[in-house]
Formats: C-alpha cells, sequence, structure tokens
C-alpha cells in the first residue's frame, strides 16, 4: 500500500491526483488481503471513499486530491475454455490492456471486437461502460463477468442479462447497483471486476457500414476486406482523428453522443440538411455529439491549458500544467452552447470522480 500517491500516469489525461492510500492487486490472494487492511477497512466504512481504477482511460477528478483508498486491479492472464466449430469462449483478466486482447482475438480470426480496435483502457472496464465504436460494442461480445465483493469478499458472477448493457452503460454504474442496506456497513457494496468471458465467432459478417469503414477500405483498394483489415482500418481512422494516448491529455471521446426523437431529428435536419444521423429504434435517432460541438464552433479551441481536438470536436485534451476544474468548465461552456444552438443537452461519457464517490472508469 503507498500513502500520498501520484495518479498522473494512471490517468490518461494527465492531472497530477493524488491519492492518501494507493494499492495494486496483481493476484485474487492480494485482493483477499485488502479486505484486511485496516485502512481499506476505514475508507470502505467513511463515506464510501474507495475508488476502483482501471485503465483511468474514461475518468475525470474534481480535485487534485483524493481523499480515500485506490484499488488498481491488474490481474493478468488469456484463457481459452471452450470450442467449437462456430465459437471460442475466452477468459480475460482485469489488467489485460484492451487494445491487446483485441489483437490477440484479430490475429487468430475470431470476430466480435474487431471494430473495437484500439479503445484505451484495460479489459475489466470494459463491461463497466459497455465500450463501443464504429457500429460495435462490448455486449455483443460478453458472455460473463466475475467480480469480487469488497465488503463480503463472495464472488460473483454476472451473465450478459445480468450485466444489463446499455448504451455506454452498464448495472456496474447504475446508483441503485449494490446498496447495502445493512445497519452493521452503512455503504453501497462495489463489486471489483477481476475477469470476463467472452464468446467469439469463427465466422460472421464484418460490420463496415459505420463510420466511413467501408469507404476507407474501398479507397484503399480492398474490396474484400478480412477482419486483419477492418482492424486495421479502425486504427487508421482512429490514429487521423484522436490524440495518441500518453502524448496529449485525453479520455478519447468525452462526450456520448446525443439521442434525440425523430420529430427533434427533423426538426434540426430543415436547418442542416448535412446532419449525420443513425437511427436506433422507430421512434429515436443518434446524433454525433462531436458534430454538434464542432458546428457551435468548438473544434481547435484552446484555453489555456485545455482545449477541443482541432480533428475530432468530441475530444476535450489537457495540454499539461492544468488541473481538473479547467476540464470542467470547458465542458460546462460546451453543453450550454450546444444547447442554445440545438436545444440537445450532451452528457459526459467520462465518470467523473470526487473524492466521495464510488465510480468505477475505465
Amino acid at each position: 500500500m503507498e500513502k500520498n500517491f501520484s495518479l498522473r500516469e494512471l490517468n490518461t489525461f494527465g492531472f497530477d491526483v493524488r491519492a492518501r492510500y494507493f494499492q495494486e492487486l496483481k493476484t485474487m490472494d492480494d485482493i483477499h488481503e485488502l479486505l484486511q487492511n485496516p485502512e481499506f477497512i476505514a475508507c470502505r466504512g467513511a463515506m464510501n471513499r474507495v475508488l476502483i481504477l482501471s485503465g483511468g482511460s474514461n475518468i475525470l477528478f474534481y480535485d487534485e486530491f483524493y481523499d480515500g483508498f485506490v484499488v488498481y486491479p491488474n490481474l493478468k492472464g488469456i484463457e481459452v475454455l471452450y470450442e467449437n466449430d462456430e465459437t471460442v469462449m475466452i477468459r480475460c483478466y482485469c489488467g489485460e490492456v484492451w487494445k491487446d486482447f483485441v489483437d490477440y482475438t484479430v490475429s487468430r480470426n475470431l470476430y466480435g471486437l474487431e471494430n473495437l480496435a484500439d479503445i484505451p483502457g484495460k479489459v475489466g472496464a470494459a463491461p463497466v461502460q459497455n465500450i463501443g465504436a464504429y457500429g460495435a460494442e462490448v455486449k455483443d461480445a460478453v458472455y460473463q463477468v466475475h467480480t469480487i465483493d469488497l465488503i463480503t469478499g463472495q464472488n460473483k458472477v454476472f451473465s450478459n442479462e445480468e450485466c444489463r448493457f446499455s448504451y455506454r452503460n452498464s448495472i456496474f454504474k447504475s446508483k441503485e447497483y449494490g446498496v447495502n442496506k445493512s445497519k452493521k456497513y452503512g455503504v453501497e457494496s462495489r463489486d471489483l471486476i477481476f475477469a470476463v468471458d467472452f464468446v467469439l465467432k469463427k465466422k460472421t459478417e464484418l460490420k463496415l457500414d459505420y463510420g466511413n469503414i467501408r469507404n476507407y477500405l474501398a479507397n484503399n483498394g480492398i474490396t474484400n476486406p478480412t477482419i486483419q483489415n477492418v482492424a486495421a482500418t479502425v486504427k487508421a481512422i482512429r490514429a487521423e482523428k484522436l490524440p495518441e494516448v500518453g502524448i496529449v491529455g485525453s479520455v478519447g471521446s468525452f462526450f456520448q453522443n446525443a439521442i434525440v426523437t425523430i420529430d427533434k431529428y427533423q426538426e434540426i435536419k430543415e436547418l442542416y440538411p448535412d446532419v449525420p444521423s443513425y437511427p436506433i429504434d422507430a421512434n429515436n435517432i443518434k446524433i454525433p455529439s462531436g458534430w454538434l460541438i464542432d458546428r457551435a464552433g468548438w473544434k481547435g479551441y484552446r484555453e489555456n491549458h485545455v482545449g477541443v481536438w482541432d480533428k475530432q470536436a468530441l475530444v476535450l485534451v489537457h495540454y499539461g500544467g492544468g488541473k481538473p476544474q479547467e476540464i470542467l468548465d470547458l465542458m460546462k461552456k460546451i453543453q450550454e452552447s450546444v444547447y442554445n444552438k440545438f436545444g440537445i443537452e450532451i452528457k459526459p461519457e467520462v465518470n467523473i470522480v470526487g473524492s466521495y464517490q464510488l465510480p468505477v472508469s475505465s
């Protein structure tokens, strides 16, 4: 266990936030030992001051000091559990880097994660956020999630259905999940994800119609793409639009895409015929928030140490030397601007963490 530990290298925004206590977990024994740690027990019981931190690629701290206990699960390993002529079930432990795991599956011609190539973060956080990109979401490949209760020490297994996946959401982010009503503890119980089981296909149709994947392939003379072609294309498109993790501070997409009614979409389309859109269901349409932010005039904007990426307006960046409050202030300005122009509220995708909250980040 470390005290007054700097989280600069464990959050991709690169803010020098310090944690009162910090502990990395590399084995199941480490987890069980943590549950006996007096400082952890005190933080767990006093105002929920425990944070499960994974890759730090989807987290923004309110303050420069987290007055609690940061738990960093970093178990490693990939196992093939089951295989037949059509599918393969793979268990991947929480500390594996997500993009490396996707490369592992693509190299073995296992379909299901190729559109999620190069998303930063670790495997343990993927189901929490239900990460998604280019027409795919991790929920479509998750079979079950393995957790351990940080109060009771009991192992739990959540099926895909029990995870309650939705757009950039899951049961692990819901406020009602895990509330322990026992006066003995008086806190919300949270489960630490230590492994995820995925079911991947040996044959399936590739998803090419989201974003400009199909056009990119055609422009490069690829008419009969393989899974490797799709993963490489996604990586290339992301590299063109997003800052490199570790070079410029960011969390990738800062805002969720906007989901509006068909009536609202038609209203906007009359004013902006080029508005991009993706049907959700019979009543709702998804509009890329990056487009809304761009049209509101924010792309490339910079204010002191923070700004909006000049190649993708959905990305807020920290150029170094700044404080979390600067990103929060910029976020509020953008939200107000988009609402005033379009009448649409855009919500942050990033987990915003205060000293007395207990979220889980990617």
